[in-house]
């Protein structure tokens, strides 16, 4: 059992982020952690693994006690904690060390002392499990992001270790990796391993866990043991800002004004290899404010359409024709990982060049950012994930594009979050900009898509968004009752 007792810790002396933190990790049980962006629940996981007091030069007050050892009292927790956990972290380009999946697996089993002979069948056996095997020998940069998710997962649990930490396992993730994922640690959770799981999306994990933590902006946490979902449970999580409920039929207003389109494919074929085309006789329309959604397992091209329409993917044939009023008529894109947008060392530093750059006011900025004051001097590359994620919505909104291609632009967002940015989605879609967004957030669809296309072995197909919905959370195990 892995008993945690977090008093206080941060990652400076006069900032502390967590406070009174207690739970006992038993082996055969999940632990469910949810709360807000920037709450601290990846924090607490670094303080568990003693990733916060050394790689980090944070500090933690407590006790996290394994077999009567106290990981925060060690003075290389690492060492130690390397062979007990098998960390998943909260993104996966920030995990990945090798170019290819093969490498990164054999290259963490080489390190816990596996022969390579068995290092290799090991690797092997695990690529073939997480759906890499195919990609065993693609450089990583080639790989989807739900694709580096799974390669992140069995390269951390490839040493087998009794307790295992997930931090966002759905992020980027289509249903059927989902599924795989609830299937694989109901799989563990029957061999007796203990399991850590910080989730915005709980209602992934909710029927599956003994407990549940729920973290507050201002250091309240609040707890759920022996855990009966029922219609009383939900609500109380719904007030919390936690997502608990599967989609359903909203009272979205549905378009039925047929703008003139803005975006228009016809015959596109896209490859990075011209024997193994990616996509094959797209053909996709976008209208002027309006939103559209595209979805669609791992790797079958989302990501390459959105960079092919935003002139960065150059491999490919057929028409892309974009019509604009506006002067800035080529489309923004905002990729799956945020950082790739800052350029700055701090957020106030960010917003000062975005402002310069865009005309903004720095104040208006401000405004769009509420957790400006607490990390103004910080590096934007040390927010959180959902932070982040909105750092770089907010950059893009800022340039006031035509066409807006965001690429999984909820991952790690909590609902406050979440709704914000439909709000603001649709506020902009009111005067007239077009969205099209890469998702395999159901939420996206049954909230504000207007349409929705469905990319599948290398085609496209127009899709019913609420239906769509039901069925990406039906195949990842969510229930819709009856």
């Amino acid at each position: 059992m892995l008993s945690v007792r977090i008093n206080s810790a941060g990652y400076n002396e006069s900032e502390k982020i967590l406070n009174n933190i207690s739970f006992d990790a038993e082996s055969g049980k999940l632990i469910l952690i949810g709360g807000h962006s920037g709450s601290g629940k990846t924090t607490l996981l670094f303080a568990i693994t003693g990733v916060l007091t050394s790689l980090l030069k944070g500090w933690a007050d407590g006790k996290v006690i394994y077999r009567s050892t106290d990981i925060l009292k060690l003075d290389e927790p690492l060492s130690f904690s390397g062979k007990i956990f098998g960390f998943v972290l909260q993104d996966p380009d920030r995990q990945l060390l090798m170019p290819t999946p093969f490498d990164e697996v054999m290259f963490t089993l080489e390190n816990f002392g596996f022969e390579e002979s068995e290092a290799k069948k090991k690797t092997e056996n695990l690529l073939e499990t997480f759906g890499l095997k195919k990609k065993m020998f693609e450089h990583v940069e080639n790989l989807s992001g739900g694709e580096k998710r799974r390669l992140s997962l069995a390269s951390a649990i490839a040493h087998d270790p009794p307790i295992i930490i997930f931090d966002e396992p759905t992020a980027s993730l289509d249903p059927w990796g989902i599924n795989d994922v609830r299937n694989f640690i109901a799989s563990e959770i029957r061999m007796g391993k203990s399991i850590i799981v910080v989730e915005h999306k709980v209602k992934y994990f909710i029927d599956m866990a003994s407990e549940l933590i729920v973290l507050g902006k201002n250091s309240d946490t609040t707890y759920f043991k022996d855990i009966t979902i029922s219609p009383e449970f939900l609500e109380k999580l719904d007030s919390l800002g936690v997502d608990s409920y599967p989609v359903s039929e909203t009272k979205k207003k549905k378009d039925e004004n047929r703008r003139e389109k803005i975006l228009e494919m016809r015959g596109v074929e896209c490859w990075y290899d011209e024997s193994d085309y990616i996509l094959r006789n797209i053909d996709l329309d976008l209208r002027r404010g309006e939103v559209v959604a595209l979805v669609g397992p791992n790797g079958s091209g989302k990501t390459t359409l959105l960079k092919t329409i935003a002139g960065f993917h150059k491999k490919y044939s057929g028409e892309i024709k974009i019509y604009a009023e506006r002067k800035n008529v080529k489309p923004f894109y905002v990729p799956q990982v945020p950082d790739y947008l800052f350029i700055k060392n701090t957020l106030k530093e960010e917003l000062e060049f975005l402002s310069k750059k865009t005309g903004k006011r720095k104040d208006e900025l401000i405004a769009l950012l509420d957790f400006y004051e607490s990390r103004k001097n910080s590096s934007p590359y040390t927010l959180s994930l959902g932070q982040r994620r909105w750092l770089s919505a907010v950059i893009a909104w800022s340039y006031e594009p035509s066409i807006v291609l965001f690429d999984e632009p909820t991952v790690g967002l909590d609902k406050f979050m979440l709704f914000d940015f439909f709000s603001n989605v649709i506020k902009l879609k009111e005067k007239g900009t077009s969205f099209l967004i890469s998702t395999h957030d159901p939420r996206v669809l049954s909230e504000i898509a207007d349409r929705a296309y469905a990319t599948y072995n290398g085609s496209i197909k127009e899709v019913d968004p609420i239906d769509e919905a039901k069925k990406l959370e039906t195949i990842s195990g969510v229930s819709h009752g009856a």
